[in-house]
Formats: C-alpha cells, structure tokens, sequence
C-alpha cells in the first residue's frame, strides 16, 4: 500500500525542486547582466558619438566664425563652451539620461503593480499626479532660468581669469594684485548665488516630493487593511513593499528630471552656437579655383575699398584706391587709427568689404575660397606668433621642406647661429608664445616661415615692441635681401625703416592722402610726409 507523504523541513537543501529554482534564477541573473552590458555599452557608445559630433559641429563654427564674433564675444564666455559646457555634454548629460530613463520605468512598473492589486488606488494616483504635475510645472520655470543664471555668471569669472593670467606681469608691477583679488571675489559670489540658489529649489521640491510619496504609501497601506481578505496577504504585502520604495526612487526621479532639464541649457548654448554662428566664407570654392602658381606677379588693386569691422561701427577704410606693381616694396605710414593695418585685415579677408574690389594679379579676391586666398599670401603680424613645439615645426608645420631649406631659411634671416647655438637645434623647444625667444627673434623666425613659404605677396606690421639695434639691423637686412622676389606691403611705426621703400602710402582717417616715392614727397615741404618726418626728427634726441 503507497499512501501520500508530506514532509515538513526548515532546511532548503530538502525541496525537491530546488535545482529547477537555481537553473531559473541563475539563467535571470545572466540575462539581467547580459541586457545590462548591452545596453551600457550602446548607451555610451550613442552617446559619445553625439557629444564628439556636437564638440567637432561646434569647433568648427567657432573655427569658421569671422573676427568679428572674437571683437564681441568675451574670452570667458568662449572658454565657457568648450570646457563647462561640452563636460556637461560629455559626461553630466549621458549619466542622468541613463539613470532617469531606468528610474522611470522602475517607478512606471511598481505603480502599475500597486493599480493591479488595488484597483481602487487608480483614482487616487491619479489626483496624486496631478499634484504632481503642478509642483512640477511651478518648479522647472524656475530651474530652467537659474542653471541659465548659473552659465551665464560663469562667463564674466572666467574672462577675469583669463585676464588676470594673460596680465599678470603688469598687475605685479604696478602692485593692482588686491584690486584684481577683490574683483575675483565679487565675480565668484555672483557666479555662486544662482548656484545656491539651484540647491534650494532642489530641496524645496524634495519637500513636496517626500509628502507625495508619503501619500501613495500611506493609500497602499490603507487599501491594504480595507481590503484584507479579499486580496491575497502575499500581493498586498509586495503592493506595499513596492510603494514603499517609491519614496526614495521617487524623488531621486524628479530630481534627476529637473537636473536633466537644467543640464540641457548646456545642449542649448552649443546648439546655438551650430546654428546661428556666422561663418566665414568658405574655404575653397571649386568653380573658381585660381592657379596653382597665383599669384605670377603680385599686382595689388584697391578700388575705391569700403571697410568696417561690423554692421553698427562707422566705416574704417573710405573709399581707398591704389595700385602696387609687381615686386614693389609699399612702406604704409600714418597716425594711430588712420587705418594701416585695416588694409591687412581686408587683403587677407579678415573682414569682407562694404564696397568695392581688391585684385590680386587681376583676380577680384572676393570671388576666392579663403583657403585659396590666405594660402598663397605671407604675413608676419606685428606681435610675432610662435606656437609651442620645436623649432622645425613652427618653420614647418606641414613637413613639407628638407631641414637643408630650414637651414638656409634661417641663415638668410640671421638665425642660425642663434638656433646652432641651442642643443636640440631645429628640435629645440619653443614655449607658449614663444617667450624663450626675443620679440626681434620672433619676428626673424617668422620671416624665416614666410621665406619657406615663397609667397609673392608679404604683408609685414613692424613690432612696436623695444628691439634692440643689432636685431633691428637684423630685421632690415633680412628684408632688403631676402625678399627681393616678392611684392611686400609694410606698415611702419618708425620713419626711418620705409625711406629705402620704392614708395610711401601715406593713410589718414581711412583714406589715401598721399602715395608716391619717399624722395618725391620728402621733396615738397607742404606733403603730410614730409611733415611726419620733421616732426619725428625735432622730438627725437
């Protein structure tokens, strides 16, 4: 006779379905960390490849933004962009994405239990929601607007940062350090205030948030002593068990959706910058390519040339017309603000023109990409720009010379004994702008560069900077010799450097007052030349 058996055992190891519930359990966990991995990694993945995109959209509009947007957008706010906002892109963003979109379907799921075993919560939820949405709707106003306050009270503090450090020898000499001090100090309490004042409207909604995940535990719980006998103990306790987890998440939920929207501000700023940042006209225009070997010449043609450096400034540049034939050597001389180095700023494009034309060899540049434009011309700016790395590559960066060339570069410049000098020699390093090396230095290396380059066309803004006379005697040689192939624009800020010049372009007011040889105008007493020389000569010792 078999009869039933029932066996009642505190000890786990005696069910005899115990393997069956290690096999289900352990094949969930594996596919708990499987769905876990793959959706981190395509999570991440997704979202590096929109922040690297958005970074290089960015920089490139920021790149491609004519000087205009520099002359009115402040350092810090540029710096802002590219450290504060792309981390926040690159790092905040992703995280709360992911952390909110888990955490929603964590609370989406335990309501909807609690709603199954307690249909009668549904009514409540939803008045509970509509609490909610209130709370919500009063709050991300404000929040919006002070993560804003927040970016934006950071641009001022990091333009005063930055001018603290580029400044930094003239505020120990003339002893300003308190004054800039105390400045930082104001600039970091306003960029605090929004700041703190985020942090309160934080804890402000985590008040209101913990009184309405209090309610929906405390109506699980009601519904669970209402309704005991007619719903199972098992489901009501796991009801209440998930309602009562619903206070942490909860909170941390809404709190991450605030932060979220406030970290968007940041997407915001860059996304602005994509699409409403002007461009620069664009680098190669392949239906109007010029020749590889543009300009032959360098015949330069202003026609009644019209320039300002914006829309809402007065005109700089009125009405200039000239001609300079190939190979001529054009000294530009003028008062402070007459426009001298306005005529650069339009050779190269830098600004485009309010009316009339620039020829190069008879090309009207403004028909050109300005890749093709500024690659075919040689500046050397009258604050010489070295960049950190060596020797060869400030020379040449695109590696595209023999170190024979470099070195013939720098004979002719008077610069290689200076570099033999160093141990690395060409390798040798150059620091943040070049300040291993003299302003005259600087300026030679550059000459050196433009040398290299083999341009028809040098435009050259003497140094305002003390150089002494034997790097002065340097800088004139290397120009009388070794740029005897080129047609080259200089603009002087001492007389005595353009009366070996073929001729003298004298500016005044954005105009051409005078334009003829130093000899012809130094001849009539009555020319603004002639007087700019006598004038020089009775203040000078």
């Amino acid at each position: 006779m078999v009869g039933n058996e029932t066996m009642i055992s505190t000890n786990i190891a005696d069910n005899p379905d115990l393997q069956y519930y290690q096999t289900v359990y352990g094949c969930l966990i594996l596919v708990i960390l499987a769905t876990s991995l793959v959706r981190g990694f395509v999570f991440m993945k997704t979202t590096l490849m929109a922040s690297s995109r958005m970074h290089d959209q960015v920089f490139m509009k920021v790149f491609r933004s004519p000087m205009s947007y520099f002359d009115t957008t402040p350092s810090g706010r540029i710096i802002g962009i590219f450290s504060r906002d792309m981390d926040e892109v690159d790092t905040r963003v992703p995280f709360l994405i992911e952390c909110l979109v888990q955490n929603s379907f964590l609370i989406l799921s335990s309501l909807l239990f609690v709603c199954l075993v307690f249909p009668y919560f549904l009514p409540v939820l939803v008045v509970l929601m509509v609490v909610f949405l209130y709370i919500r709707k009063v709050f991300r106003v404000g929040i919006r607007d002070l993560k804003r306050l927040d970016n934006v009270a950071r641009s001022p503090l990091f333009s005063h940062i930055n001018t603290t450090v580029n400044g930094l020898a003239t505020i120990n000499a003339y002893g300003k350090q308190n004054l800039f001090f105390k400045r930082f100090l104001v600039l970091f309490d306003e960029s605090n205030c929004a700041f703190y004042l985020f942090n309160c409207a934080m804890r402000w909604l985590a008040v209101r948030l913990d009184l309405l995940a209090l309610l929906v535990t405390s109506s699980t719980a009601m519904f669970s002593l209402v309704l005991r006998g007619s719903v199972e103990a098992s489901f009501a306790g796991l009801a209440l068990a998930y309602a009562g987890q619903l206070g942490g998440i909860f909170q941390y939920s809404v709190r991450l959706s605030a932060e979220t929207e406030a970290k968007f501000t940041s997407v915001q700023r860059l996304n602005n910058c994509i699409k409403f940042l002007v461009s620069e006209a664009p680098p190669v225009i392949e239906s109007n390519r010029p020749d590889p070997v543009w300009p032959q010449y360098g015949r330069i043609t202003f026609r009644n040339v019209q320039m300002k450096y914006r829309s809402d400034t007065p005109i700089i540049l009125k009405g200039v017309t000239f001609a300079i034939d190939s190979l001529e050597n054009i000294g530009v001389v003028g008062r402070t603000g007459s426009g001298k180095s306005s005529l650069g700023v339009v050779l190269f494009r830098l600004v485009e023109l309010a009316a009339g034309t620039i020829r190069i060899d008879g090309i009207d540049i403004s028909t050109l990409g300005l890749d093709d434009l500024r690659s075919h011309l040689s500046i050397i700016p009258q604050d010489p720009v070295l960049f950190i790395g060596t020797i060869r590559y400030n020379l040449d960066p695109f590696e595209r010379h023999t170190d024979a060339e470099l070195w013939s570069a720098l004979e002719k410049t008077s610069m290689k004994e200076r570099i033999s000098s160093l141990e690395a020699g060409l390798s040798a390093p150059v620091v943040e702008n070049g300040e291993n090396f003299s302003v005259g230095e600087r300026q030679l290396l550059c000459m050196a560069r433009a040398l290299l380059r083999n341009s028809k066309i040098l435009f050259l803004d003497e140094a305002t900077a003390s150089i002494d006379s034997e790097t002065d005697s340097k800088i004139q040689r290397t120009l009388k010799e070794s740029f005897t192939n080129c047609t080259m624009i200089t603009i002087a800020h001492r007389l005595n450097t353009v009366m070996w010049c073929t001729r003298v372009l004298v500016m005044d007011d954005g105009k051409v007052v005078e334009f003829d040889t130093p000899a012809a105008l130094l001849a009539n007493p009555a020319s603004v030349f002639a007087q700019m020389v006598a004038k020089a000569q009775s203040n000078s010792p």
